[in-house]
């Protein structure tokens, strides 16, 4: 039984919800209808659930850590948000062709906004662990540590899985809006990945 205030768990909670409604940028950014664009909780979901079944087929991962490590990977976007790997002012709106080209590869940030990003999300889970009771809260900021670092064979692998649902998301957006470029996922898929499904 959790043994924080009331308080402190209804914030949490309350801040955790957000999660439901974030709605993931990238896929927005591309034409995805809003009213049919996942939100960070249903890609945590279906990330989470990919990541612990492979995992319990793979002897060399200890699975339910990954399944941990899968379920708090995004926490800190219920503060701060799904950022992509680019500035919402590079995507070129106006013109369709070169917006498919902008898209067609995929999006690398570059290392300030990586930095400016990681400081945002470090500031919004030591915000989130504040709420934790202090029973959990060394084990849950040290899971979201070890997927930050990637420093453990199962954090790189949650990753991996972490772009492999993204990758599989988008095939599903690619039936039903054919004409909304998303090649840049593929990309991720065959140049990104380390761990082989």
């Amino acid at each position: 039984m959790l043994t924080a205030p009331a308080s402190d768990l209804l914030q949490l909670f309350r801040t955790l919800q957000q999660l439901k409604r974030t709605k993931r940028t990238g896929w927005l950014d591309r034409g995805i209808p809003p009213d049919e664009t996942e939100s960070v909780a249903d890609h945590t979901l279906m990330t989470a659930l990919i990541a612990w079944f492979m995992a319990l087929d793979d002897p060399d991962l200890d699975a339910d850590r990954v399944l941990k490590l899968a379920v708090i990977h995004d926490l800190a976007e219920a503060i701060v948000g799904d950022r992509p790997p680019y500035e919402p002012h590079e995507i070129p709106r106006d013109d369709p062709e070169a917006l498919r080209a902008f898209f067609s590869v995929r999006r690398i940030a570059s290392p300030e906004a990586q930095a400016a990003k990681h400081q945002a999300e470090m500031e919004a889970a030591k915000e989130i662990f504040g709420h934790l009771p202090d029973s959990i809260r060394g084990e849950v900021r040290s899971l979201w540590e070890e997927y930050e670092a990637r420093s453990t064979p199962e954090a790189r692998f949650v990753k991996d899985v972490d772009r492999l649902e993204a990758f599989m998301q988008a095939r599903t957006y690619q039936r039903e809006h054919p004409d909304v470029p998303l090649s840049g996922f593929t990309d991720m898929a065959l140049n990104g990945l380390e761990h082989a499904p």
